[in-house]
């Protein structure tokens, strides 16, 4: 085996055996190139994994009653092609304790699309044996899909899957909220569930580039955060978790006034916190009372 004679250094006189032996010359690496070539390393790895993840389509028809909005598809629901998939994410849990599925069962009952049983007593005698293991053992990630023939819909604001959201450029994130708002008028959903106050946030700059408004004259959210999906920062005087409404600022008024003519004035919009285990805004307690108050608006 040839051996490059650079790499090595012999030291001694030759008389100690051990001194013959060849030894390994360590490279010192400055630490600012070093830095320079993990960052580069961390880039890449995350470039090859988010091309690697497929992305996730979103749930639709032309009738929705609720739709639920994400930031954009994760590793694990990405890997499992369903949504809010990972094993610590709330959403399903939330989901179930808020009966949204018995609520919208129950107004499904006079739709021309799909007439349901009122009640779950009732739907136990029906025939659709589906329904009835969903209302009596709850619903998980893998129903996501099958939830579109109750007219439960499922999207987000981008569709690409990424392994950390703040992996999607801005540019990217505003220019899905046209596709996003052709979603809402298309499907002429009666419910939009916006989950993530950061979702909420990029519609509203999507909206201030519309109309010309300085962020110097309006915000949203103040203080610092960091680029995500997350629900940092202090809110803006006159948002509020749930369900949207205009408050005393005649920018923000104007903002959601515009945003309605993109969309079916009959739509409710309500903003909920990111479900996710990893942010911790609000007590799961808090969450569910949110949710509840939504079903029970239904």
């Amino acid at each position: 085996m040839t051996r490059n004679l650079d790499s090595f250094r012999y030291t001694g006189n030759g008389n100690d055996e051990n001194n013959n032996k060849p030894h390994r010359i360590t490279k010192i690496i400055p630490k600012a190139k070093a830095k320079r070539r993990a960052n580069s390393k961390l880039h890449s790895n995350n470039q090859k994994s988010s091309v690697d993840l497929p992305d996730l389509q979103p749930s639709l028809n032309d009738h929705l009653q609720v739709l639920f909005v994400g930031f954009n598809p994760g590793t694990e629901s990405s890997i499992q092609q369903h949504h809010y998939a990972h094993h610590s994410n709330l959403f399903w849990k939330l989901f179930n304790q808020s009966q949204l599925l018995h609520k919208v069962i129950s107004k499904n009952k006079n739709s021309p699309h799909e007439p349901v049983p009122e009640t779950p007593n009732e739907v136990n005698k029906s025939e659709d044996q589906f329904l009835n293991h969903l209302l009596e053992n709850g619903c998980n990630a893998t129903h996501d899909f099958k939830l579109i023939k109750y007219n439960i819909g499922f999207s987000d604001l981008v569709l690409r899957s990424t392994a950390r959201a703040d992996q999607l450029t801005m540019h990217e994130k505003l220019n899905n909220v046209p596709r996003l708002l052709s979603e809402f008028k298309s499907s002429h959903v009666e419910t939009i569930v916006i989950v993530g106050k950061g979702i909420w946030e990029i519609i509203i700059k999507y909206f201030m580039n519309e109309l010309s408004i300085s962020s110097k004259n309006f915000k949203l959210a103040s203080g610092n955060r960091k680029s995500g999906d997350g629900d940092g920062g202090a809110p803006h005087k006159n948002f509020k978790w749930g369900l949207l409404q205009k408050g005393s600022d005649s920018t923000y008024n104007l903002i959601i006034d515009s945003i309605y003519k993109h969309i079916d004035e009959s739509s409710k919009i309500y903003i909920f916190p990111n479900t996710s285990g990893l942010v911790a805004s609000l007590s799961f307690d808090e969450k569910l009372k949110l949710w509840q108050d939504m079903v029970n608006d239904l």
